[in-house]
């Protein structure tokens, strides 16, 4: 096992996170913009630039989720709530 390994199976990038969670790419970006949720870690692995969240961060988030987070809303063109997302 890589040290690379060890670091990836205890972290969550944010396409990573949003699949666990169940909510789209787009959702996790705007509640980190909307500071609802901490910034991932920033780091340089094998010259590739890598931001991702520990299973503190994670647990956090998850929480933040179960008391905040409703599902998807309006669907702007019909005027009805939107398809929900199959998890």
């Amino acid at each position: 096992m890589t040290h690379h390994d060890i670091i990836k199976a205890e972290t969550y990038s944010i396409s990573e996170a949003a699949r666990v969670l169940g909510v789209s790419l787009r959702t996790v970006q705007r509640w980190v913009r909307d500071g609802h949720i901490p910034e991932p870690k920033v780091e340089i692995v094998r010259g590739q630039l890598v931001k991702s969240w520990g299973l503190k961060e994670m647990t956090r988030i998850r929480q933040f989720k179960a008391e905040c987070y409703r599902g998807k809303g309006m669907d702007r063109r019909k005027g009805s709530r939107a398809k929900q997302r199959k998890p």
